[in-house]
This record gives structure tokens, C-alpha cells and sequence, in this order.
């Protein structure tokens, strides 16, 4: 989630050694500030679905030798063996598949575990990315932690290009006032200094939480009709059933311009909750929702221009 400073702390390896993060407060500023590794790893342990998004999207889904219960995507990434779910990773079965590498999240590993995992003298690498730019500089910093730093870079390059030319796109354009929602019961939004905060300040909108004082705070109804957002945005899962239980939730409240006009978007959560490649894709679809003026349909073929 996004804090407006964040370290990324880079555990020492017998290996593996990030002398420009270890022990340091990472820098959006700073992409490929991690030293290529001297040998290639050829054993890539994966510790979160996101970091395995990004191993496959450099081309080294053949180096990967294990992942979460929760690496879904690519679907390649299903068949290679299990670690475990988001806390309760076995020691064992990392240690089992004989890694030359591990890569995990500091939020979502517990800290003994990367511990044991340094004294037992396999490397180790934790990414924390906070923003939209720090998760697309963690691709330049596992692929040089891979032996890869061109991989990371033309990823980088490319995603980078994506993300200016869509803020170019709404640039000037008046900013919506937004609702990002994180649960219903209770009612938990995205507030100052999270993830979503920063994918809307890049899509065109400003959230109706950002003077919360907390990063997820609980917001009563009567709360969030005081401050009349224009566009509710949610995470789904895909289901039509969780697409028409959310539309069914607001629509008892009719007075909110998001209902009445019927700005409700429901956003694939991945896309706009996993710091990987795919991020953009749902940034893309963030800033759709909030400026369809921005982004109208396709001309048709044979249309006149």
C-alpha cells in the first residue's frame, strides 16, 4: 500500500549483496540502484503473487521453482510447487525446493521467516513498493537481483511510457471527487498515503478520503454522504453476483452523485491491488472511469473521422 516514504529493506545474502539499500530508505528516484547479481540465480522462490507477476513478465518464469498459494496469474505459475498462503509459509518447503533466491514483500512475509531463511545463508531479497513508480522500479530491482537488469529495464521503460501518456490523456481534465472502497462491513476506504490514493492521484481524481488521518479509516454512511463523491470505486473478484451485490448496496443511498448518475466502477481487484506489470492495465481502467470523456469508443471502421 502506498506510504509517502517507505524503506525497502534488502536482507544480505550469502551471494547476494544490495549495498546501495540495505539498511536505507528507498528513493522512487533512484531505479536500479540494486547491483546485478554475480551469478544468475537459477532458483527463484517466489513469496508473493505479485512478485511472481513480475518474474514471469521478465521472462524467468522457467527460473521460478515456487510460489504462493496465491500466484495465480500467469496461469503457468498454478503448476509450480506451493509454499504456502499470505502468512504461514513453510520454512521447510522454501528450504526443500533448494532456492538460490527468494523474493517476498516485507508486509506480506513474516520477518522470522526471511530471518530463518538469511541464517540458513540462502539470499534473500524484500521489495516494498508504495506507489505507482516505486512498484515499477521493483521491476528493475528484481531483474538485477535475477541477473537480468536489461529485462527490468525495457519493463520499466515501457510501463513508465504507459503511465505518462495516460496522465497526459487527463491532464486539465476537472478531477471527480472519489470514493475507493476497501469493505462494506464496516465501511473501509483507501485514505492519505495508500496505494489507491496514489493510482488516483495519477488517473485524474481526488479521494473523498485523503484528510482522513489514517491510511484505511472507517467512514459512517452519514460521513460519506456528507462529502458526496462522484464516482464509487470497488475491487472485484469477476463474479456477476459480487458486481450486482455492490450496485444493490448503494443504490439505497440515491442522493450520492456516484449513484444517481451511475458512477459505480468495479475494477477487477488484482488489477488495482497487486504491484506488478498489471498494474497499468487497471490504471487504465481507473482513469476510464473517472474521465470517459477522456477516452471515448473507437471509431468504427468506415466511420468518418
Amino acid at each position: 500500500m502506498n506510504r509517502k516514504t517507505s524503506a525497502w529493506t534488502i536482507p544480505i545474502g550469502a551471494a547476494l549483496i544490495f549495498a546501495a539499500l540495505a539498511g536505507a530508505s528507498w528513493k522512487a528516484a533512484a531505479p536500479g540502484a540494486a547491483a546485478p547479481a554475480a551469478v544468475a540465480p537459477r532458483r527463484i522462490v517466489s513469496l508473493a503473487p505479485s512478485v511472481t507477476e513480475i518474474l514471469f513478465a521478465l521472462g524467468l518464469g522457467d527460473r521460478v521453482a515456487g510460489v504462493t498459494d496465491f500466484c495465480d496469474f500467469p496461469a503457468e505459475a498454478q503448476s509450480r510447487p506451493h509454499v504456502g498462503g499470505f502468512k504461514g509459509k513453510s520454512l521447510e518447503a522454501i528450504v526443500g525446493l533448494s532456492p538460490d533466491l527468494v523474493i517476498g514483500t516485507r508486509d506480506g512475509n513474516e520477518e522470522q521467516l526471511l530471518s530463518s531463511l538469511e541464517r540458513l545463508r540462502i539470499p534473500v531479497l524484500s521489495v516494498q513498493p508504495a506507489t505507482v513508480l516505486e512498484t515499477i522500479a521493483s521491476m528493475r530491482t528484481i531483474a538485477a537481483a535475477a541477473g537480468r537488469p536489461e529485462a527490468g529495464q525495457r519493463l520499466a521503460a515501457e510501463l513508465e511510457a504507459r503511465l505518462h501518456a495516460l496522465a497526459d490523456r487527463v491532464r486539465g481534465a476537472p478531477r471527480p471527487r472519489v470514493l475507493f472502497v476497501y469493505g462494506r462491513d464496516p465501511l473501509v476506504l483507501a485514505g492519505p498515503g495508500t496505494f489507491a490514493d496514489d493510482m488516483l492521484h495519477w488517473a485524474g481524481g481526488d479521494n473523498v478520503a485523503a484528510d482522513a488521518g489514517l491510511p484505511y479509516p472507517r467512514f459512517s454512511l452519514e460521513a460519506v454522504v456528507a462529502r458526496a463523491p462522484e464516482v464509487i470505486v470497488e475491487g472485484a473478484m469477476g463474479s456477476e453476483s459480487a458486481a450486482d451485490a455492490a450496485r444493490a448496496y448503494w443504490s439505497r443511498w440515491p442522493s450520492l452523485p456516484a449513484v444517481r448518475d451511475g458512477r459505480i466502477a468495479l475494477i477487477e481487484e488484482d488489477l488495482i491491488s497487486r504491484p506488478g506489470p498489471r498494474l497499468l492495465d487497471g490504471l487504465d481502467l481507473l482513469a476510464r472511469a473517472l474521465h470517459p470523456e477522456r477516452f471515448p469508443p473507437a471509431a468504427t471502421a468506415g466511420a468518418t473521422p
